[in-house]
């Protein structure tokens, strides 16, 4: 798979035609446990409106990547429609904590994280 020079994430060349782009979602400890969205290259205004039944829909688990930093997750999307859900290896064991924080994430009515 070669990839494109200067393009984010180092996408290939076959994605980049399919329109694939990678969203990156950082999560941080929530205080009363589990996890919670921090940051993203998305706004909460953004993923709600692009994402949110989406992510109700989406039934798959993520897969854990190992080239994703600590608590970092990511999400696949091919033009408006979510692919693939991925997570950091330390998120691993925590799939379903990571999907209900993103979840939640896509529930947000506040324009900042």
């Amino acid at each position: 798979r070669p990839e494109i020079p200067d393009e984010r994430h180092g996408r290939c060349e076959a994605c980049a035609r399919a329109g694939r782009v990678a969203v990156r979602l950082r999560l941080a400890a929530a205080r009363a446990g589990g996890y919670v969205v921090k940051a993203g290259e998305l706004s909460p205004r953004a993923l709600r409106t692009k994402l949110h039944a989406q992510l109700g829909g989406f039934g798959g688990r993520p897969a854990v990547k190992p080239f994703l930093q600590l608590h970092d997750m990511e999400l696949v999307l091919a033009r408006d429609r979510l692919e693939a859900v991925r997570i950091a290896p330390a998120l691993g064991g925590h799939e379903d904590e990571a999907m209900a924080a993103l979840r939640a994430a896509a529930e947000r009515t506040d324009a900042a994280w």
